[in-house]
């Protein structure tokens, strides 16, 4: 074989020499290559990101606060439906879309947001998709309003440090790979009570966004985008890795002109070491394999992952804000409990949800603490914005989504979330109408009514109506 010598006195010459002529040398020796190489991978993103930015630029969105009935019996199966339906917004990009002309899939916002302890469900949609939405809610919930509102996010600053309003904010990310899910809904069902079937997760949160003060906000947002299947090669895997299954490897023309002559050696060195004695027969697996030494967690792991491939998912991205007045920014009494109802979804043997640290603002060391208006100022920024920065996203899929987003089951008691009343009927035409109510932060801009149910058609009697008619008929005849 060949032999390969490293010459080290060059090094030892290069570090002699003065800086300047040391980075001289090293570029003529090759290191322009290293420049060309980062100069056009670093041009190429901004090319494809300025492209991107043009593309979202055109495009418009709506803020839709939705209200569900007061009595709702609807468990989270139903807005598991709801973003089944909106997984079908996903399309397809190719090169010359997404180098060029800079398209992107489309975002869903889903946010729970309290303002002064007034709790709303908000979904951020493009006009384009606001039809989905619309008719997706009310597929589900058709005595459901929604209500176009204007951004919330608009009324409070959007640099820090400021004079008169604090913030702390940070994204969640996944503790364990996307195949592993969290906790879903399916594990908070039971049947000991009628009348507490479902025991719903979202009420320990909500009793944290209904526990604002005036002058206090928290904003909580999940961020949606539709994919297509390939993240579920990785749940396959998982299972593979489980069942000690070995993976094929791919075996290109070099491998093959190589690995002929050894088998051929191979096959002849058996021959002439086995001497004519009889070949032991090949041992024979137990029936099922592994599955029979697996423990039962392994099991239910394994079952928990399949479960999950099985359904729709989406590239996913959570936030969450506390902001305030000076005078009442209290950030401890809202992350502890906030963090304790998330605590709720996770799976010890598989999956729970974790602040990404990178972007979350902390002062624990002083050198922490140079960062922290950098920091906060970003992740409101991206919040307005429902930007994609920040933390990697990861698959959710829509059971997964459906657990940590829902509307609250009749059986919640959290007094100031935002609910319709009683069933939606047509006020008079002479009845004055105003945008909305002085006092509500959510200031409407246009009510969306739900879509109209056909009206019966009137079914003539031929039985009754049409006998009765006749005889009258006979009977004015008789006394004319």
């Amino acid at each position: 074989m060949p032999t390969v010598y490293i010459n080290l006195n060059y090094f030892v010459e290069l570090g002699n020499l003065p800086f300047p002529v040391m980075v001289t040398r090293l570029f003529l020796d090759g290191g322009w290559a290293v420049v060309l190489f980062f100069l056009f991978t670093t041009g190429w993103t901004m090319w494809v990101q300025s492209r991107q930015r043009k593309f979202n630029r055109d495009i418009k969105y709506v803020l839709l606060a939705v209200d569900v009935p007061k009595m709702n019996v609807q468990t989270p199966k139903a807005v598991e439906q709801i973003f089944a339906q909106l997984a079908g917004a996903y399309s397809g990009v190719d090169n010359i879309e997404k180098y060029w002309i800079g398209k992107t899939q489309t975002t869903f916002s889903f946010e729970l947001v309290s303002i002064d302890g007034y709790v709303q469900f908000l979904i951020h949609v493009s006009t384009k998709f606001r039809d989905l939405v619309e008719a997706a809610v009310y597929s589900q919930y058709p005595d459901a309003e929604i209500v176009e509102v204007e951004d919330y996010a608009d009324k409070v600053p959007l640099q820090f440090p400021h004079p008169d309003w604090d913030c702390w904010g940070t994204e969640f990310c996944l503790r364990k790979p996307s195949a592993f899910p969290l906790r879903t809904h399916v594990q908070f069902e039971h049947n000991l009570s009628e009348e507490e079937y479902f025991k719903d997760p979202l009420s320990p949160l909500l009793e944290v966004f209904s526990s604002m003060k005036p002058g206090e906000q928290l904003w909580l947002q999940f961020l949606l985008s539709p994919t297509d299947d390939s993240w579920k090669e990785a749940s396959a895997a998982v299972v593979d890795k489980i069942l000690g299954k070995k993976k094929p490897v791919k075996k290109n023309v070099a491998d093959y002109i190589v690995d002929v002559p050894l088998m051929a050696m191979s096959e002849l060195a058996g021959a002439l070491l086995s001497s004519g004695e009889e070949a032991a027969p090949p041992k024979k697996e137990a029936p099922g394999g592994k599955m029979t030494d697996m423990t039962p967690g392994e099991k239910n792991v394994i079952e928990a992952v399949q479960l999950k491939a099985g359904k729709h998912g989406f590239n996913t991205k959570i936030r969450m804000i506390y902001v305030a007045k000076r005078g009442v920014f209290s950030k401890g009494k809202v992350i502890a409990p906030f963090k304790g109802a998330l605590g709720q979804f996770t799976a010890l043997d598989m999956n729970a949800l974790k602040p990404y640290g990178l972007v979350t603002p902390k002062s624990d060391y002083f050198w922490e603490k140079w960062s922290v208006p950098a920091k906060t100022t970003n992740i409101i920024r991206n919040f307005k914005n429902r930007s994609g920065r920040g933390a990697p996203p990861y698959i959710l899929n829509i059971e997964e989504m459906a657990t940590l987003y829902h509307f609250p089951y009749s059986h919640v008691k959290a007094p100031t979330i935002k609910r319709t009343e009683a069933k939606r009927a047509e006020p008079p035409v002479s009845l004055p109408t105003m945008s909305t109510a002085s006092n509500k932060p959510f200031k409407a801009v246009k009510k969306i009514p739900p879509p109209e149910s056909p009206k019966p058609e009137q079914v003539k009697d031929d039985d009754n109506d049409g006998d009765e008619a006749g005889l009258d008929d006979e009977l004015l005849a008789s006394l004319e």
